[in-house]
């Protein structure tokens, strides 16, 4: 390289080493996190499944159970820490980063394609806070990401049997994608189509009958490879004796479930809103890159890449509308893959750019910054990511009188408040025994575990017996867990109103009008110990009393 081509290379590869410091300091930035609302709830089931109880059956949820492996992987490494999970989550997002880069190497030509979508990637990753990350599209993204690696790989490979292995890689991972969220396994099927579709157009150019053999045999040994995860899965909770509980919770209450937000809506309506989501809501860079890549076009392998990759948006973008929540986490294992587009379409930009001159270089790189920086909110508490950013960076440096409090604040949200939930139980620490089993008749599922009591029920929250569709069966069963193992306290909660869940504008305590049985237990059986915030602390009586 001459001295003029090392010169001309300082802006690539100082830009190359800002994104670089970006994915570093949003790996940093999550390790910070506490748990939310969903967090608490797979760290609980987590915490069941070690001491030998199985999903479903002995801790109710009706996410896929993929999330819940991660969760006992992590408390069966670090203990019940809140950042056990950040540890593997800040994992997933570097193999993310890494598998964007060598995406970028091999269809973009440039490793610094790769970076800055690595880059863009962290950064939202980052900006979701801790409300919705360690959720099942934070470990579904990696999988998703490295199924195109391999994909790439195996368009490439020169023998039959490298091939098929590669192909049934990519098969066990976007099966493994599939436990962490069923739309996500849809794009191991999309490459069966690609493949051959490729089939196709080598054939034509060869000028001879496509082979069947080359036709369907990506689809079999991606099946094949997709299948064995479910197997395993499945396997495990038959071993477990829960494969009817998984049954009940996911193909039985979850569609209710899934139901509620399709209520007076029309499927064009929810695809539009699903796009202008995906497109628009969370991220200017992501817009602008885009349009930079409409504008630019793309060329050669490219046009493969660009291909793949927005049909693996629309099999997610499809799965989303499906679901119906449009929750900002759902878009954890989309992001990446559309920061890889952004990406390829910043890098086309800013080489025009760098072509005009060094005044037309610096114009684009603050345009740049205007733009990313124009919108860029954390989901659920309306500030900039900046702003909050900046507090856990403040907090970290120069501490507070009550650090505590003051990371508990950042924790909080809505109706949300991680102190109180430490409040509440510290107090049930003090007035129950280590082995006295505990009810929570809310959302509030890290009560049980900072207070480090045994579950009085399955149910660790109340949903299923607050929903239209479940609660009748769902309340007599909770009864009947309730009786076998009596609570020696019982938590009620004020405030936690969820139409998009329970399908009603009903709390947990005015719930209990619709429940009569658990008020009468608690009318019979437990005496008002105290109210700590949104929560009514009920003790049970002595026998005799």
């Amino acid at each position: 390289m001459t001295s003029a081509e090392r010169l001309r290379s300082i802006p690539d590869r100082a830009l190359m080493g800002l994104g670089l410091l970006v994915i570093a300091c949003a790996a940093g930035l999550v390790l910070t996190f506490d748990h939310g609302r969903d967090q608490s709830i797979y760290a609980l089931v987590a915490r069941e499944t070690l001491a030998g109880g199985a999903p479903y059956r002995d801790a109710f949820d009706f996410k896929p159970p993929g999330i819940f492996f991660v969760y006992v992987v992590a408390r069966a490494m670090f203990g019940s820490a809140m950042w056990g999970v950040r540890v593997l989550e800040v994992g997933a997002m570097l193999l993310t980063a890494l598998g964007l880069v060598r995406l970028g190497e091999r269809w973009a030509g440039s490793r610094g394609v790769g970076v800055l979508a690595a880059a863009i990637a962290s950064q939202i990753h980052a900006q979701l806070d801790f409300w919705h990350t360690g959720q099942p599209e934070t470990f579904g993204a990696p999988l998703t990401i490295w199924g195109l690696v391999l994909a790439g790989r195996a368009f490439d490979a020169t023998s039959a049997r490298s091939r098929r292995l590669l192909l049934l890689a990519v098969g066990v991972l976007y099966g493994a994608s599939g436990l962490m969220k069923p739309p996500l396994a849809g794009v191991g099927a999309l490459l069966s189509l690609f493949f051959a579709a490729g089939e196709l157009m080598r054939a034509r150019s060869e000028k001879r009958r496509p082979a069947v053999l080359g036709l369907v045999e990506p689809a079999i040994v991606i099946a094949v490879g997709g299948i064995l995860p479910f197997a395993l899965t499945l396997a495990w909770f038959g071993a477990k004796g829960a494969l009817g509980d998984l049954h009940e919770v996911l193909f039985v209450f979850t569609p209710h479930y899934t139901k509620v937000s399709w209520q007076n809506v029309s499927i064009l309506g929810m695809a539009y809103y699903g796009f202008e989501e995906w497109l628009t809501t969370y991220s200017s860079t992501l817009l602008a890159g885009l349009g930079c890549l409409a504008l630019f076009g793309a060329k050669d392998d490219e046009r493969v890449l660009v291909s793949v990759v927005l049909g693996a948006v629309v099999v997610h973008v499809a799965g989303i509308v499906m679901q119906g929540k449009f929750f900002p986490y759902h878009w954890g294992a989309t992001f990446p893959l559309t920061s890889l587009l952004a990406a390829l379409g910043i890098t086309k930009a800013w080489r025009a750019a760098r072509a005009r001159g060094a005044l037309a270089s610096v114009a684009f790189a603050g345009a740049f910054l205007v733009v990313a920086a124009a919108k860029c909110p954390v989901p659920s508490f309306g500030e900039s990511f900046f702003i909050r950013t900046w507090a856990r960076v403040d907090l970290l440096r120069h501490g507070a009188p009550d650090e505590q409090a003051a990371w508990d604040d950042l924790a909080s949200v809505a109706d949300v408040s991680a102190s109180q939930n430490r409040a509440v139980a510290a107090y049930l620490r003090e007035h129950t025994q280590v082995t006295d089993p505990v009810f929570v008749w809310g959302f509030e599922c890290a009560i049980y575990d900072l207070a480090e009591r045994p579950l009085a029920s399955r149910y660790i929250y109340n949903v299923p017996q607050r929903a239209a569709w479940s609660a009748e069966p769902m309340q007599a069963a909770l009864m009947r867990d309730l009786e076998a193992r009596p609570p020696a306290a019982i938590v009620v909660e004020h405030h936690d109103v969820f139409r998009m869940v329970t399908g009603n504008d009903e709390d947990s305590a005015r719930s209990l009008r619709t429940f009569p049985a658990l008020e009468h237990l608690l009318e019979d059986r437990f005496d008002h110990g105290a109210r700590i915030g949104d929560f009514d602390i009920y003790m049970r009586r002595p026998e005799g009393e």
